[in-house]
């Protein structure tokens, strides 16, 4: 792969295991509107904006989503930190990044303070550089707004930077801001339809080189 000096990073689901309580969250916010759950589906639940899902069951009326994602956004204040783990090969290639002197970076659809609180729960806050959540932000990923915010605040230009993710949004993301991207696969997930750079299923191959562009997983 490609040497960069700065990686950027999603969090759930790309670097942080965290379903137990996104799923709690979501079991909640569906419950009271009536909306069956299905837990076959979270991977599609945790890639899709809330209001897009809310609105495939309810009408778009801004105060009901409003209600919704109370009812969700408290759920997950009280349940984010439940069983929350780093994954095996996320540890692996953030430790060596770090030990090669790279930049580091988060740049996620989570609210700032969770992101902050789960890296600090796990230790390994003082390894990134940026932290970039929606709260920081006038538009979330796709735009590649909060992807420009953390190359600013890591000093990095875009041809020296890679944006790594589990999603459509986080490929669009980077590609917009100009940077490559790594679309993280795991365990066979289905994602939308999207051009990155890199496809990988063990994060652990990033900190590697040399490596193919559009490798398959």
């Amino acid at each position: 792969m490609k040497e960069y000096g700065a990686y950027l990073f999603d969090m759930d689901n790309t670097i942080v295991d965290s379903s137990k309580g996104y799923e709690k969250a979501f079991r909640a916010a569906f419950k009271e509107y009536g909306i069956p759950y299905d837990h076959s589906r979270y991977g599609e639940y945790i890639r899709t904006p809330l209001e897009k899902t809310f609105a495939k069951h309810h009408d778009a009326a801004p105060c009901k989503f409003r209600d919704f994602y109370s009812i969700f956004a408290a759920t997950y204040d009280r349940t984010h930190m439940d069983s929350v783990a780093l994954f095996p090969d996320a540890a692996e290639c953030i430790a060596a990044l770090a030990r090669s002197g790279k930049s580091l970076g988060v740049v996620s659809n989570s609210n700032t303070r969770y992101i902050i609180d789960i890296l600090s729960d796990l230790g390994i806050r003082d390894l990134f550089g940026s932290l970039v959540g929606l709260d920081r932000v006038p538009t979330p990923k796709p735009d590649p707004a909060p992807v420009l915010l953390c190359m600013r605040e890591l000093g990095a230009e875009p041809s020296d930077a890679v944006m790594i993710g589990d999603s459509g949004a986080d490929v669009a993301a980077g590609c917009s801001a100009g940077a490559d991207t790594v679309l993280v696969v795991r365990d066979g997930a289905r994602v939308a339809e999207c051009s990155p750079t890199y496809r990988v299923s063990d994060l652990a191959i990033v900190s590697e080189r040399p490596f193919a562009q559009d490798r398959s997983v």
